[in-house]
C-alpha cells in the first residue's frame, strides 16, 4: 500500500493511519464525514480526503495529536 495510490479502504486506511478501521467507519456512519462512494461495498476513500479523516479521528482522541512542527 502506498500513498501514490488514488483510493483506500476503510481497511487500507486504518493500516495509513494506525487506527482500527472501524473507528473510521464510523466517521462516516455518523455523519461527520460525508459517506464516499462504495465499490463492491467497500468505501473507497479518496487520497484528498486523508488529512479530513485524520483530523476527524483527532478530534474524538482517537488518533494521537500532530506534534508541533515548530523549531526551538
Amino acid at each position: 500500500m502506498a500513498l501514490s495510490q488514488s483510493h483506500f479502504t476503510t481497511g487500507e486506511l486504518g493500516e495509513l493511519l494506525g487506527v482500527q478501521a472501524w473507528r473510521i467507519a464510523r466517521l462516516f456512519e455518523l455523519g461527520v464525514l460525508a459517506e464516499p462512494p462504495r465499490i463492491g461495498g467497500r468505501r473507497l476513500i479518496a487520497k484528498e480526503l486523508i488529512p479530513a479523516v485524520a483530523d476527524a479521528l483527532r478530534e474524538r482522541g482517537w488518533l494521537p495529536q500532530q506534534e508541533s512542527q515548530t523549531a526551538g
